[in-house]
């Protein structure tokens, strides 16, 4: 088949150092002119949306604080709708799926604007998507997508699209569902989103994994995708080793700690399914060790338990 697109097609212009400096010039003029409060707070969430990617949990939890006590001072809904959605991101960067789903329906339910609840949205689409409660994800982000569409807000529907993709292909539908995160991949790549490209690479990497780990296909589905997984079953440890390398080249570069400790992760759940565990001992270090830098306390638990798992075999 044809070679997937690859890291080297992506620009790094994201670049978190620069943006966070913006962020802090934005802060500081905002002191000068108080009643601009669009300056303040947009700045503020903005920074902190950067420490969610950097896995810096701390700085988020404390920039939410900010955007909900301004919120309420100033009577800004925008700056509560922020500070709840930025709670849900930083819980998402802990693990904890049941408190961010909680902050993103608070952020929901005091948004004024529509297009401003849509990123709680995201946040409470993930949620679910993360705990494996794939129909409540899938309903979510397709209320996303089609909101996104008709407005022509291309940055969400990309990534609404994305995860729906991924959720086709746990349904079965795994000829749409990998066209369709093909495509994404490639807008990905054509909006220099180098972070979002890694974390779908990481994802690429769990769902290779599945052939081997996860439980069989009913019958029905295995007829339906007989021709896709006699070609991909035999390969899947080669892929999905590909894909969370790939992941982790990226996120590393981009200093994205929290994903990369769940590509470590998924890697060392790859490596104890085919029983390397030397190997698997290695990620999951790597993955304790991030996720400790980032106070992620759910992921934490996860790795130090799948850590001690390989020390009683």
């Amino acid at each position: 088949g044809e070679e997937e697109p690859g890291c080297e097609c992506v620009d790094a212009d994201f670049l978190f150092d620069e943006g966070l400096n913006y962020g802090k010039r934005a802060q500081e003029i905002s002191q000068a002119f108080p009643s601009d409060q669009y300056l303040f707070f947009k700045s503020l969430a903005g920074m902190c949306f950067i420490y969610y990617w950097q896995g810096d949990t701390k700085k988020v939890f404390e920039g939410a604080k900010r955007l909900l006590d301004y919120g309420e001072k100033t009577a800004n809904s925008r700056s509560k709708v922020f500070g709840h959605w930025l709670n849900a991101s930083g819980h998402l960067a802990t693990g904890d799926m049941a408190l961010a789903r909680k902050e993103s329906e608070k952020s929901i339910g005091v948004a004024l604007d529509p297009f401003y609840s849509q990123f709680a949205k995201f946040t409470l689409g993930l949620s679910y998507f993360f705990d494996g409660k794939l129909q409540e994800a899938e309903d979510i982000f397709e209320l996303l997508l089609n909101f996104c569409e008709k407005r022509g807000t291309g940055v969400l529907s990309g990534i609404a699209q994305f995860f729906l993709s991924i959720i086709s292909i746990a349904k079965g539908q795994m000829k749409q569902g990998f066209r369709k995160f093909e495509e994404t991949q490639e807008i990905m790549l054509k909006n220099h989103m180098k972070v979002s490209y890694g974390l779908s690479e990481s994802i690429l990497g769990a769902v290779y994994t599945q052939f081997i780990t996860g439980p069989s296909p009913s019958l029905s589905t295995l007829v339906k995708n007989i021709g896709f997984i006699a070609i991909n079953a035999p390969f899947a440890e080669k892929k999905a080793e590909q894909h969370f390398n790939k992941a982790i080249e990226l996120l590393r570069e981009m200093g994205a700690k929290g994903y990369l400790g769940q590509a470590f992760f998924g890697l060392g759940q790859l490596y104890k399914a085919k029983n390397k565990n030397e190997k698997a001992r290695e990620y999951f270090l790597e993955a304790v060790h991030l996720f400790e830098e980032c106070d992620a306390h759910v992921y934490l638990k996860q790795a130090e338990e799948a850590l001690a798992s390989l020390r009683i075999r």
